[in-house]
């Protein structure tokens, strides 16, 4: 069965679920299960207007309406739907040509007209309506089985994670972003820092993509930039994605990186052709933190970056370029530099990786208190 052209719903009844869903939550879920298995088929509305609740959070209602039917692809017995209700009046007013629309709606993801239709809807005042204006059953839910809401999630989505389902979670991850020039410790620490939280992280692509293409950094063409811009964005926006996210999601480079190494390697002419591209994916990027590691350290030749690079000079160079780099996509607000005093580090971590990993973990900390008054172990 096809994700995007399901086959009509068949069947003698069918439920009815309508919702702005913003974001969708296990109550929701658990609603439409019902619906679902008291008859033979379940329609989901998805409804909104410009400007809704969810649009005010980034959530406009045609990504809602792809998040849920994402959750139910492989379902064959729900069918979603969506509904613009930005031409009609706001409730409580409205309601007879929003019923038909409605109606439209199911006529055309069932197959034949049901027997039965079922309504189930969360507030008296639907049921009160409904009840006047059609012959349908009309059930009103019974929402204290799991004191759960939209509104609860919208203010405060990292304390009520685990309720919402798993489609939504992306935009409400906390993604946390480190950046840094060769042999800052960057990719050591971006392991260490989300393990220590139990959180997921990404890689640098670049490294894959040159060991499995077998290329090295001063080999790197236009195509291999492009290819390696897309891998990392891919990478990131996988494991945003993935299961494995319990609300933070901690990443080793992104896109912006990409454009400053680009930049450094590539002949200007080839650098620039690429530049819409990079853009364009890092518009697309949402980070909350962006940890930047100075070139504080000594050189460590990790066997695979060219040693051409390697000087202090060329090193510095790239941390300037990711700095104005940060500065173009207008992300300062996110920035905060990494580079422990002196008086943090013990005598025996010269180097700063501790103080640096300690450091981290306190800015993180700080933050997820601040935004969302939980207290990171």
């Amino acid at each position: 069965m096809g994700n995007l052209y399901k086959s009509k719903l068949t069947g003698k009844s069918l439920g009815v679920i309508f919702g702005t869903f913003a974001p969708m939550h296990l109550g929701h879920y658990n609603n439409i299960m019902r619906a679902k298995r008291e008859n033979d088929a379940c329609l989901v509305v998805v409804s909104g207007y410009t400007g809704d609740r969810g649009d005010a959070i980034g959530l406009n209602r045609t990504k809602r309406f792809r998040y849920i039917r994402e959750l139910f692809a492989e379902d064959e017995n729900i069918y979603v739907a969506q509904l613009d209700e930005s031409q009609i009046k706001r409730y409580p007013h409205g309601w007879a040509e929003w019923l038909v629309k409605m109606n439209q709606l199911k006529d055309s993801a069932t197959e034949e007209v049901p027997e039965r239709v079922t309504w189930y809807v969360g507030e008296p005042e639907y049921k009160e309506e409904l009840d006047k204006r059609t012959n349908d059953q009309i059930v009103l839910l019974d929402r204290s089985s799991l004191p759960i809401s939209a509104s609860m999630i919208r203010s405060n989505p990292l304390k009520y994670w685990d309720y919402i389902v798993r489609t939504f979670r992306r935009h409400f991850s906390i993604n946390i972003l480190v950046m840094g020039s060769a042999s800052t410790g960057k990719t050591t620490l971006v392991r260490d820092i989300a393990r220590s939280f139990g959180s997921p992280y990404t890689d640098e692509y670049a490294r894959t993509y040159e060991e499995e293409s077998n290329v090295r950094d001063e080999e790197l063409v236009a195509n291999d930039f492009h290819y390696i811009a897309s891998g990392q964005f891919d990478n990131n926006k996988k494991t945003i994605m993935s299961p494995s996210n319990n609300g933070m999601f901690f990443a080793d480079t992104d896109v912006a990186v990409t454009k400053c190494y680009s930049k450094k390697y590539l002949p200007g002419e080839d650098h620039e052709k690429l530049i819409p591209f990079y853009d364009l994916l890092a518009e697309k990027e949402k980070w909350d933190i962006i940890i930047v590691i100075p070139p504080v350290t000594k050189y460590v030749d990790d066997q695979f970056r060219d040693m051409s690079h390697a000087d202090e000079e060329t090193r510095q160079e790239m941390h300037d370029l990711m700095m104005a780099e940060i500065t173009y996509q207008g992300w300062e607000d996110k920035v905060i530099m990494l580079n422990p005093s002196f008086d943090q580090q013990a005598s025996y971590d010269k180097e700063g990786f501790y103080a640096r990993y300690t450091e981290a973990r306190k800015v993180v900390k700080n933050y997820i208190l601040d935004n969302y008054q939980i207290e990171l172990p």
